[in-house]
């Protein structure tokens, strides 16, 4: 079984890139969704709210990730330590989710996987997987699909420095896909791979 990793900036569309992949046969792992289930986790939540109280929840008593966001992206030092209590309180279970799925896939006798991971490099997910794909578009496009989400760009620029620098994801990278433009010139650099890791995975 070969892991893929897909890297790139935020709003660089790492998950249509995902899709594409799975649609010609891959399975997904998405980290974000396996962070959005540890988070509504009981014992999660009883931390959470010792730390930060009530503000962080809805009514329903659910985290309310954009208020939490709001705390831990802050450019201040303390928005800096909040995100590293965060990342000690649910790194472990994700990690331990990533696993879970990874062996269950290899038992499973697939193929090929795709680790759809935000901070894939930042939390050394990249130790699992045997290639890197860094997605590539400009940032003004981000921007743009970013603010569509709600954001601003003080907003993207203050989470991407949490992550590691784009320059360095890129170099890291076995592949590199142009996102800029449609659909379709995605399509077929997907296919590129796909083709090239089926002649090396017969």
């Amino acid at each position: 079984m070969l892991i893929l990793g897909l890297v790139g900036g935020i709003g660089s569309g790492k998950s249509m890139v995902a899709e594409m992949f799975c649609r010609l046969g891959a399975e997904r792992i998405d980290a974000d969704k396996i962070g959005h289930e540890v988070l509504q986790q009981p014992n999660v939540q009883t931390v959470a709210r010792n730390r930060w109280g009530n503000a962080v929840f809805n009514p329903n008593g659910q985290l309310n990730r954009q208020e939490l966001a709001r705390i831990v992206f802050d450019p201040s030092e303390t928005g800096c330590e909040e995100l590293q209590f965060l990342n000690f309180l649910v790194h472990p279970q994700i990690t331990q989710k990533i696993d879970d799925q990874i062996r269950q896939l290899s038992e499973s006798e697939c193929r090929y996987v795709i680790l759809d991971a935000p901070l894939l490099l930042e939390h050394h997910w990249d130790r699992r997987v045997n290639h890197l794909i860094f997605v590539d578009v400009p940032r003004s496009t981000r921007i743009a699909r970013t603010q569509k989400r709600g954001w601003t760009s003080t907003e993207l620029d203050a989470r991407e420095k949490t992550q590691l620098n784009l320059d360095e994801k890129r170099r890291k990278a076995n592949w590199i896909i142009d996102n800029s433009g449609n659909l379709d010139e995605t399509l077929d650099q997907v296919k590129k791979i796909w083709q090239n890791l089926e002649t090396w995975n017969r």
